[in-house]
């Protein structure tokens, strides 16, 4: 995709959604010959996904009494579930909505909503949409056509100093503010060519400066529900509800935080020392996954994650996964001589020293597709209007349980 000026402004990617070609076998007819390709359903085009499971009655984490105050590194505790993930896990379903629904089916959707938890819900519509300019990029995006209800969000929550700026921001649109996408992105320098920023666009880059960020956001937010009794108690009671796959999603999201597996691979040894045997273990395994689902095995030789590939073997064995195991040493041995932990050398010596795509790569990558055959493959499951993938590689599934095994979910 070509951006130009227009920076690339991202969207929630829905987990479950990513998808990759799985080779096609030759279709033969009776003679023997091979016939028409037969069409290639979603079925046919899979990636297991986040294994998905529903809250429980009592997952035996105890709750706070009182609320504490927005801590930034939270985020990254190994033992503990931030109460912002617990705002998101509840906000978050009616959320999403916001782009998906035209306004007016969006907000009947919040209408069953008590008036504390439908202002939250709007306040987190718009902590999502502040990308990296802001308001100038909610107001950009889809999210900016129900800025209304977040106007009015913003004074029923107390916010009087954003809401003064939110005002003065959809007034930059003129008397009659326009909640259609089209007729909000014409006022933006991105609708013309050449695609410059034009006297709109810095008068509301100068609002959104003052307005902040999204990470700033994200405490507003917490100390507003920090102050509403009832809605706080409801948001911390969700710590008892969340599933054993949500607790273990963010145990391995912190453990990976830290970790940067650009650096020489020295460093990443040593930062590795710092971790209890189990953690150290889980968290190899999560960084291979994380690559392996996004793009598979010549994703995860390719880029920095490779430097681990011969600890992410011995992690493998660790847990029970021979045959899983196995399939990363044969990997490892595709590359000749002495495994390259160093990433830069490792793609000059093997990806970049030939052109194109050639029969190494196609090796290296078939090794991807020897994961999901594993016990015959992954499975279609339909879950109401959602489908779901089960089986294949059994990473996500072997994980869980070693990390409820040695207690490591945290609560």
């Amino acid at each position: 995709m070509k951006c130009g000026r227009i920076k690339c402004r991202g969207a929630a990617v829905l987990a479950g959604m990513l998808l990759l070609a799985l080779p096609a076998a030759a279709v033969q007819d009776d003679t023997g010959a091979p016939s028409a390709k037969k069409e290639e359903r979603l079925e046919d085009r899979l990636v297991p996904i986040p294994t998905w499971q529903k809250d429980v009655e009592n997952n035996g984490c105890r709750l706070h009494t009182a609320p504490t105050p927005y801590a930034p590194d939270g985020l990254a505790s190994l033992t503990e579930i931030p109460f912002w993930q617990l705002i998101q896990n509840e906000a978050g379903p009616y959320s999403v909505r916001d782009i998906l629904d035209p306004p007016e089916k969006f907000m009947a959707s919040l209408a069953p909503l008590d008036p504390e938890m439908r202002t939250l819900v709007l306040l987190h519509t718009l902590q999502n949409a502040l990308g990296a300019e802001g308001l100038h990029t909610y107001f950009y995006l889809k999210a900016g056509r129900n800025a209304p209800a977040v106007r009015d969000a913003l004074a029923a929550a107390g916010l009087a100093g954003p809401h003064r700026l939110f005002v003065e921001a959809m007034s930059l649109f003129g008397s009659s503010y326009p909640v259609d996408d089209e007729q909000r992105g014409a006022f933006f320098g991105y609708a013309a060519e050449p695609q410059e920023l034009n006297a709109f666009d810095h008068r509301l880059l100068a609002l959104a400066k003052e307005f902040g960020t999204r990470h700033t956001w994200t405490g507003t937010i917490v100390d507003y529900v920090n102050r509403s009794p009832a809605l706080w108690k409801r948001i911390e009671a969700a710590r008892m509800r969340l599933s054993d796959m949500h607790r273990f999603e963010h145990l391995t999201g912190a453990l990976l935080i830290p970790f940067d597996f650009w650096k020489p691979y020295a460093e990443i040894e040593q930062r590795l020392t710092t971790f209890t045997r189990e953690q150290r273990t889980l968290l190899l395994l999560a960084a291979f996954n994380y690559e392996f689902e996004n793009g598979g095995v010549h994703q995860f030789f390719y880029n920095g994650e490779g430097a681990i590939a011969p600890d992410v073997q011995q992690a493998l064995l660790e847990i029970g996964l021979d045959r899983q195991a196995a399939l990363v040493q044969r990997g490892i041995d595709m590359f000749a001589g002495t495994y390259l932990r160093d990433t830069e050398q490792r793609r000059e010596a093997h990806f970049h020293n030939h052109d194109g795509w050639t029969r190494w790569d196609q090796q290296l990558s078939g090794l991807t597709d020897e994961f999901y055959a594993l016990d015959g493959g992954p499975q279609v499951l339909r879950i109401g209007g959602d489908m779901q993938i089960q089986g294949g590689p059994g990473l996500r599934y072997a994980m869980l349980a070693f990390a409820k095994h040695h207690n490591m979910l945290p609560c």
